[in-house]
């Protein structure tokens, strides 16, 4: 049987549905996401989902989601 695990996002920011494309680039290089001009993570993985205060939730994880269990 394999082992499941789960998986905690390297950095979660929460931004408004409102705000420039310019500055939502900005705010993520700002926290520490590595984006490029298209807003598409050049490294790790970046999901982005509706939260239900009229914002954008973006949880980034440094490492692939498909990566394997450590073995204990």
């Amino acid at each position: 049987m394999v082992k499941r695990f789960m998986h905690t996002a390297t950095v979660t920011l929460r931004l408004p549905l409102d705000i420039a494309s310019d500055d939502e680039m900005a705010a993520l290089r700002c926290a520490g996401i590595p984006v490029d001009a298209l807003g598409n993570a050049e490294s790790g993985y970046l999901f982005v989902r509706l939260g239900n205060r009229r914002c954008n939730i973006f949880r980034w994880f440094a490492a692939a989601l498909d990566a394997q269990a450590p073995q204990a």
